[in-house]
């Protein structure tokens, strides 16, 4: 049971740690494979749509007149620019999909940091349950321990005895799980930042105003920004002239020397354009929808999730310490009966019985609660460090 030997720790306030994990993501490789992916797929975009590229080339030949006059080498030099006619409408475009993708990076943040808050919290729960556990299985090993003396003294039969230590190896046993529970929550953080799993836990209230307040989901201004960067994405593809080709060549002929400059305007037309342009409209209109998605869903979850909240509030946290203190009465009233011979061992056992399933409810419940507010932050991209009280 490694995991108890940290309860006595005196550690860092779990604040403090959650901070210092929160500094670790953007530098995290998670965040910055993530990140670096985000930035390709700007930068490839960009890229594609400026045409101002240089090209040079040469030739060379030889000529033969057929009246035997002359002949010799001849040579060409040939210089060329594509310029971009949309330039502003570009420009505009590049700069949203700049803050497009700065936007990216902030909900892959959030959504990292809303990882490591429903982590963080499900281990602090879990070592809660885990604590209690312990606490418990002191008293059922005190109960065997004391069946044990009474079987030797002929006050008990040894099935009492097997009893209160089955009863016993129970508990060591779902101790046990939870310890292999708490294994996995330091591992799944550790795939996100570094962490030494030492911390003592500590509230991790949120403030409810904020986690449901618009203005701290970063989701709504992606979106905004999507759809700005898209309407000027069907702009450029709905302009027919797009770019401009200039080329200059010299040519050194037998007994000539030749320049040449040509001027040449690529129309945006034919099938593949019309493609081009009818996957820009769909795209568009893809964000429109995801959008309208956003706000439906937005508002039934908040309202669904503000429900749930109040659920939990008027059943769980208003009986948890009232449930603790009449289970822990039982449990030491039946013990005191029990030793005086007023009680009989199955009584006894019971009261413990009860204590026990209490705490895996109440583990259930907290998870649920826990896991139902950092789904939210996930999914809307709230970051808990603006949010906490």
């Amino acid at each position: 049971m490694k995991y108890l030997l940290f309860i006595a720790l005196p550690l860092l306030l779990m604040a403090e740690n959650l901070e210092l994990l929160y500094s670790k993501v953007k530098t995290s490789n998670l965040y910055k494979s993530k990140n670096e992916v985000i930035k390709t797929k700007f930068q490839s975009k960009s890229a594609s749509l400026y045409k101002d590229s240089w090209r040079i080339g040469a030739g060379v030949g030889y000529a033969d007149v057929r009246d035997g006059s002359n002949k010799g080498d001849e040579y060409q030099l040939a210089l060329g620019k594509s310029f971009t006619l949309n330039n502003s409408t570009i420009d505009s475009f590049i700069t949203e999909n700049s803050h497009y993708a700065s936007l990216q990076a902030e909900i892959l943040e959030n959504r990292l940091n809303a990882q490591l808050w429903q982590l963080y919290g499900n281990y602090c729960i879990t070592m809660d349950a885990l604590q209690a556990k312990a606490e418990l299985a002191s008293v059922y090993d005190a109960i065997s321990k004391h069946i044990q003396k009474g079987v030797e003294y002929g006050e008990f039969d040894s099935s009492k005895a097997i009893m209160a230590q089955l009863s016993l190896e129970n508990v060591n046993l779902q101790i046990s799980k939870l310890e292999n529970i708490l294994q996995k929550y330091e591992l799944s953080i550790k795939r996100v930042v570094p962490f030494n799993g030492q911390f003592e836990c500590k509230s991790l209230q949120v403030d409810l105003g904020k986690l449901f307040d618009p203005e701290y989901s970063a989701l709504l201004p992606m979106l905004e920004s999507k759809m700005k960067k898209n309407t000027l994405g069907t702009s450029i593809a709905k302009q027919s002239l797009n770019s401009l080709n200039l080329n200059g060549t010299y040519t050194r002929e037998i007994d000539t020397d030749r320049y040449m400059l040509n001027i040449s305007m690529p129309l945006a037309i034919g099938e593949k354009n019309q493609a081009r342009r009818a996957a820009a409209i769909s795209q568009l209109e893809a964000t429109n929808y995801e959008m309208e998605y956003f706000k439906n869903s937005y508002e039934n979850e908040t309202l669904t999730l503000e429900s749930r909240l109040e659920i939990y509030k008027k059943y769980l946290f208003s009986s948890e310490e009232y449930i603790k203190k009449n289970a822990n009465i039982l449990i030491e009233q039946s013990n005191m009966r029990f030793r005086a011979g007023e009680e009989s061992f199955i009584s006894m056992l019971k009261a413990t019985e009860t204590k026990l399933q209490m705490i895996e409810t109440i583990l259930g419940l907290k998870i649920d609660r826990h896991n139902a507010v950092a789904k939210y932050m996930y999914d809307y991209a709230v970051n808990p460090k603006e949010i906490k009280k």
